[in-house]
């Protein structure tokens, strides 16, 4: 199938997603953000890009720089949103910060769940620099996006993000070939500035804006001419001005904005390219009210889709987006979220403005809507008038969503997903992991039994499934926690067994390692340790409990010689 051919199937516009690489055909109107990137991110070590959420910083680093870097040869590790992965179970290796085990899994795909956990940021850039004919550090670019998750209110253990971002600073400071970029909103950039600024570290900031509207019209002239649509070259600037237009409760034109928001014109865009613009010439209705009507349709599947996520009522995003339209500028006060019987939680309000409906003020005070343009739409939502909501939820769709609710801290929200999806029988994989992540959770609220009694489930499933490594990784979660439990015999018994199938895990052997300690046999924790470490996996801990084993073993010495 041609270009052309697969643009008039799926159309021009990717809606309410990120532009990635396999779309920069399609990333048009930034390239002049592009160069401007490429070039700090090159020549700086920290480079901080920053602008309200729905500006485009994601699609310019995936669609954008990261293709122009990796067009010249230069290597640029792996990128996406962190999360937490049953697949290496916690209890595994506990004192790796999860955060950090997830980046790592992010930079280093192939090496997760084997060799990353267990190692440092620091230990794993040394791995994977590299050098040119000359002897000289070739540079190495990461980027961590959507810094704000570590930087916001959440219900996540603060200790874990401030030390995930120490670590990640320090590698920064240490490592003269890691260029690093973080994207923020600019609402959390104060807050990095002041952790940037207590750095030793060259870095730059790069803040990116709303586009003007002539460059948004070229923008939509270029991707329809991009996808063969035979739209009239008045179809442009109709579809611009309907993204700068705010209408009064009539569908009278009230005022106009300068600018056009990226996000607001990709979702506009795909909305109605959806509804009128894949057979015929018209893409924009000549009626702002039909335009506010598909509009309509197309939010009241978004915010069904976040009711979804957060086990909510679907009225209740509704009736709280409705208060912030009817506050206009005033918006609603931060305080003021929750609804009187604390169904709103914090993060449905995050989720919408993850998904660009809202944005805070500039001191942080209170809640706006995010695109005016959406207001009247938004005035219009009745749930019970629209669709339902979204198509039932697969295994792996529950899982993505307790894996975020568990990324965020919001563990109730990740095990109810997680119960909800095995009472549905989501199928052999999505089941085991579920099951795990379930582990997790009990492991994390110190309920050792319970957790000792998933990662058995779990176990199970992925013997039945003959997957062996996954379920070594089970059988020492598993006896942790019966060790944990005062359970020493299941323990050790699971020890063994996972001893004997551990093959080429050595991020698993640094696990068995502080279990055997756990248990008393110093002795046969170090020998495993030194395993470990031959393997190059889960270096980090490895390393730091051999040397914690060998000082107390040394302490013990002293003392009897005293």
């Amino acid at each position: 199938m041609t270009r052309a051919a697969i643009g008039r199937a799926h159309g021009p516009f990717v809606g309410a997603r990120p532009f990635l690489a396999r779309d920069r055909h399609l990333f048009l109107g930034r390239e002049e953000e592009t160069g401007e990137l490429v070039r700090s991110w090159s020549r700086h070590r920290l480079t901080v890009l920053h602008g309200a959420n729905g500006v485009g910083k994601t699609s310019l680093v995936g669609a954008g720089a990261v293709p122009a870097l990796t067009d010249r040869g230069d290597t640029v590790l792996d990128s996406g949103e962190l999360r937490f992965d049953p697949a290496f179970p916690s209890a595994v290796l506990p004192g790796h910060n999860p955060y950090t085990r997830a980046l790592l899994a992010l930079w280093g795909p192939a090496e997760f769940p084997t060799h990353a956990p267990g190692t440092s940021i620091g230990d794993f850039l040394r791995t994977h620099g590299s050098t040119d004919r000359h002897g000289l550090a070739r540079p190495l670019f990461a980027v961590l996006d959507q810094t704000e998750l570590l930087l916001r209110r959440s219900a996540a253990p603060e200790q874990w993000r401030r030390d995930f971002l120490d670590e990640l600073f320090a590698a920064v400071e240490d490592r003269a070939d890691l260029h690093l970029l973080l994207t923020v909103r600019t609402g959390h950039l104060d807050e990095l500035r002041r952790l940037v600024d207590k750095r030793e570290v060259d870095h730059a900031e790069i803040g990116l804006g709303p586009f003007g509207p002539g460059t948004a019209v070229d923008v939509v002239e270029r991707s329809l001419a991009l996808v063969g649509s035979r739209a009239g070259p008045e179809e442009p600037g109709r579809l611009v001005r309907e993204a700068r237009t705010v209408r009064d409760p009539r569908g009278r034109p009230r005022s106009c904005s300068d600018t056009v928001d990226p996000a607001l014109l990709q979702l506009l865009g795909a909305t109605l390219w959806q509804e009128t613009g894949r057979e015929g010439a018209g893409l924009v209705p000549a009626s702002g009210t039909e335009v506010d009507r598909v509009l309509t349709v197309r939010l009241a599947g978004v915010l069904a889709e976040v009711a979804a996520e957060h086990l909510v009522p679907p009225e209740v995003p509704h009736a709280w987006l409705r208060r912030v339209v009817a506050a206009g500028d005033r918006g609603v006060g931060r305080s003021a979220c929750e609804d009187p019987d604390g169904v709103l939680t914090p993060g449905v309000v995050q989720a919408l403005e993850d998904r660009h409906l809202v944005t805070t003020n500039r001191d942080g005070s209170a809640y706006l809507l995010r695109h005016p343009r959406l207001a009247r739409p938004l005035m219009a939502l009745a749930p019970s008038s629209h669709a339902p909501g979204p198509p039932p939820w697969s295994g792996w769709d529950r899982l993505g969503a307790a894996r975020a609710a568990h990324t965020r801290g919001e563990a109730e929200l990740a095990a109810e997903h997680a119960r909800q999806a095995l009472r549905a029988d989501p199928g052999p994989r999505p089941r085991s992991l579920l099951t795990a992540l379930l582990g997790d959770l009990a492991f994390e609220r110190g309920e050792h039994r319970a957790a000792a009694e998933h990662y058995a489930d779990a176990a199970r499933e992925r013997e039945a499934a003959g997957d062996g490594a996954a379920v070594s990784r089970l059988l020492v979660a598993e006896a942790r926690n019966r060790l944990l439990a005062g359970e020493r015999s299941a323990g050790l018994s699971g020890l063994s067994a996972a001893q004997g199938r551990v093959h080429a895990d050595p991020s698993l052997r640094a696990g068995i390692g502080q279990a055997l300690w756990l248990a008393g046999q110093a002795q046969s924790a170090l020998d495993v340790l030194e395993e470990a470490l031959a393997g190059g996996g889960g270096v980090t801990e490895a390393r730091r409990t051999r040397g914690e084993i060998r000082s107390e073993r040394d302490g013990r010495v002293d003392g009897r010689r005293a």
